[in-house]
């Protein structure tokens, strides 16, 4: 990342920060759209709401589409 953002661990969003700075340098190259960080934003309203558990569905859905960029080789 250019602007790599320093995160403890044990911060309890940690990930969840590393993940968006990326999204946020993806969307300066042009490969995520606006709508790709207002849905992330989302999301993660929604994981508040649901106590952060990823339901099943959705993680199919996350293999789905990890699966398909791989394939699109963009990653």
């Amino acid at each position: 990342m250019n602007g790599e953002i320093h995160v403890s661990p044990r911060h309890p969003r940690a990930e969840s920060i590393r993940l968006r700075e990326k999204l946020v340098e993806c969307f300066d190259l042009g490969v995520v759209a606006k709508a790709g960080l207002i849905a992330h934003g989302r999301g993660e309203a929604f994981d508040y709401l649901l106590g952060e558990q990823t339901t099943p569905p959705a993680l199919k859905a996350i293999a789905a589409s990890a699966a398909a960029m791989l394939e699109a080789n963009i990653l």
